[in-house]
């Protein structure tokens, strides 16, 4: 019976590992990996671009460029070279990452997972590929300055505005520029920012049943708009200072109200107010 039980313990731990292998090798924990097998490689001075040998690439030539300006933008320097990897189709990309969004940054390593559709839109000049590839960077950025901790309670809705903000989403693919934004905000239409789920975190009631037209690319772009008014309202030191707090600290209500001396709830209310009137 002890015998029985051994064996069958011995092939489920071989199985675990074999499944842990495949997924660390080929599957969803290929972005936390140490290592990255089965792509080519090309160095740049700040980055490594992982691709399939044969396939077109995208122009890369500026990603040192974008790299140095999200430095700048964030005030905040990355701590390892970024890991760019671009997915031959986009199965693969649902393979590696779960999702088919066109590009995802990925904690730990602050990773760059890049779908094939994206590529083929960039190579086609359908899409700015520079604008997404700077979004991914300033998750990049802002991950790889996270502890493993704080990465599962940093405000999402402040990681996707910034990197709105930073790469000029607004107006461009799909997403609403700030007078678009104002004119649905003036509607009734508000995502709050704790509507958006933390990571490993369920969406609440009130995000499921928010229903509007092409809904993400407004509530990117609605939390664009918030760190713009940050900025333009309280000044860029002011809110830098309250970005890098939060890096440390999860107190963001606190952390908040030190920085703008005004509550969080309060300013989105004064926020609503400046954004309408621009409207009217």
């Amino acid at each position: 019976m002890k015998l029985k039980i051994k064996i069958i313990g011995t092939i489920i731990s071989l199985v675990c590992l074999i499944l842990v292998g495949y997924s660390t090798a080929y599957g969803i924990l290929l972005p936390y990996s140490p290592v990255i097998v089965g792509f080519e490689k090309k160095t740049y001075k700040m980055a490594t671009i992982y691709y399939h040998k044969g396939y077109n690439l995208p122009p890369l030539e500026e990603i040192d460029t974008l790299i140095e300006e999200n430095e700048s933008n964030h005030d905040l320097k990355y701590k390892r070279n970024v890991d760019i990897i671009l997915c031959e189709s986009d199965r693969e990309k649902k393979r590696i990452t779960g999702s088919l969004t066109r590009a995802q940054s990925f904690f730990l390593f602050g990773r760059v997972v890049v779908s094939r559709k994206l590529q083929d839109e960039a190579v086609a000049h359908e899409k700015p590929f520079g604008m997404y590839l700077q979004h991914e960077l300033s998750h990049s950025l802002t991950h790889q300055n996270l502890s493993l901790l704080r990465t599962f309670t940093f405000p999402a809705w402040l990681d996707e505005g910034l990197a709105v903000y930073s790469s000029d989403q607004f107006g461009k693919a799909g997403y609403f520029n700030q007078q678009e934004v104002s004119a649905y905000l003036s509607k009734g239409f508000f995502y709050h920012p704790n509507w958006w789920p933390q990571p490993l975190h369920k969406a609440p009631i009130e995000s499921k049943e928010f229903e509007l037209k092409n809904k993400y690319y407004f509530i990117y772009s609605e939390y664009g708009c918030i760190v713009s008014d940050l900025i333009n309202t309280y000044g860029r030191n002011r809110f830098i200072d309250y970005y890098h707090h939060l890096l440390k600290n999860k107190e963001n209500e606190k952390i908040f109200q030190s920085s703008f001396g005004i509550s969080f709830y309060d300013y989105l209310n004064e926020f609503k107010k400046r954004m309408i009137s621009k409207s009217s």
